[in-house]
């Protein structure tokens, strides 16, 4: 079954759910949600000694970072000025040189990436995914500073159901967010996407966050939140609580912050962009710069392209005279607003993005879909579901171009 959501007023009209509701559909795809895939960190380049690195290493939790090695790199540091200048603190609450929070310092919020966006090993984009198996069933992200359940929880649950599962787990433990799970979806992967040492288990998973239309009991989504495919990657906004699903549980950034309740508006974190140019936005949490117009505003004519040209598209961008890319279906992820739809995005920050659902309204991401030569990831962000383009006329995975927000 199909769901149309329809928002009235201050939220505007929503196009589109598009779930199923039946668990384990496989790769045609069971959802139209946002699939982004695991990893963390990229495994302490910065700072080979084990200090904290000098060039924005975030100097995670502790004096050595998270594995030994200096924070994360110092990349994402370094341009969003978010890791101190030693990181010999070890500064899980204190501002880096920027002002802004250290890497993996809690942001008042568990429903946005409040830390550089993992991507996975084989993709060769940058912050490369890295796990510590810390021997007690739980597996922390050296990235994100995330302590995950090596092995999903041991039935299926409904919303409320696994969100008790994994409360009475201990202090901290919850239910992971949609852009949490976003972290350790492998969109490279063949087969179920989560990566190893996380026991690799295929299915529906639930999450702590709930449709914007469910939060504020609006037409059809008085029932739905956000879940995962393991099985091909997609997530949708459209699934039942009362559906019973798999469940991995999560603690860290924050457990005392409760924005994941039933309930809850997600609330973006604060100072959460700024604005380089009129042409750049850069994420303070994720290190990320965004291209604030796409390939709507900047292409002769507004013409959707095929994913071929995408990343030709990206490579000749010259705004600020930086280098650009295409982003992974994560790090698009990371600019879903799940307060709003139509379109789920920061509209002050980027105006005039597209959105609608069975349409060519979709955002390329960087990879194609695991095994396949002819479909590729995009986002769409009429509520920020994610998918390839794989389906027959008429359905909702069905676009035959789409857009392009550059990113660096």
């Amino acid at each position: 079954m199909r769901v149309r959501g329809y928002l009235v007023a201050a939220l505007t009209l929503s196009c589109a759910s598009n779930e199923l509701d039946m668990p384990g559909q496989g790769t045609a795809g069971t959802g139209g949600g946002a699939g982004v895939s695991g990893g963390a960190g990229d495994s302490g380049a910065a700072g080979s000694s084990g200090a904290a690195g000098t060039t924005g290493a975030a100097g995670m939790i502790g004096t050595a970072g998270i594995t030994g090695a200096a924070g994360r790199g110092g990349a994402a540091g370094e341009v969003a000025g978010r890791g101190g200048a030693s990181g010999a603190a070890g500064t899980t609450g204190q501002a880096g040189a920027g002002g802004a929070p250290s890497a993996c310092a809690p942001c008042a919020t568990h429903r946005w990436a409040c830390w550089p966006m993992p991507n996975p090993v084989s993709s060769g984009l940058p912050n490369p995914a890295s796990y510590r198996d810390n021997g007690d069933g739980t597996v922390t992200d050296n990235v994100t500073c995330l302590t995950w359940q090596k092995a999903a929880g041991p039935a299926t649950y409904t919303v409320d159901a696994g969100r008790a599962y994994c409360a009475g787990l201990g202090a901290g433990w919850r239910m992971a967010t949609r852009i949490e799970l976003a972290s350790v979806n492998d969109f490279t992967a063949s087969g179920a996407k989560f990566p190893a040492p996380l026991t690799n288990t295929g299915g529906f998973f639930k999450t702590g966050s709930e449709w914007v239309l469910t939060t504020k009991q609006i037409g059809a989504g008085t029932d739905f939140g956000w879940a995962y495919n393991f099985s091909d990657g997609i997530v949708s906004n459209a699934r039942s609580g009362a559906t019973a699903d798999r469940v991995r549980c999560v603690r860290g950034g924050g457990d005392d912050l409760l924005d994941a309740a039933p309930g809850a508006l997600a609330v973006p974190p604060p100072d959460q962009y700024t604005m380089i140019s009129a042409d750049e936005i850069r994420d303070n949490y994720t290190g990320l710069v965004w291209q604030r117009a796409d390939s709507s505003q900047t292409v002769p004519m507004a013409v959707v392209m095929p994913w071929a040209d995408a990343r030709a598209y990206c490579a000749g961008l010259t705004t600020g005279g930086h280098t650009w890319r295409l982003p992974s279906i994560r790090e698009l992820a990371t600019l879903v607003d799940e307060a709003q739809v139509a379109p789920s995005i920061n509209r002050t920050m980027f105006p005039n993005t597209k959105y609608g659902s069975k349409s060519n309204n979709w955002y390329w991401a960087s990879h194609q879909a695991a095994g396949s030569t002819t479909a590729a990831w995009a986002l769409n962000f009429d509520d920020g579901f994610t998918g390839f383009n794989a389906g027959a006329s008429g359905a909702w995975n069905y676009f035959t171009g789409a857009w392009v927000k550059c990113v660096r």
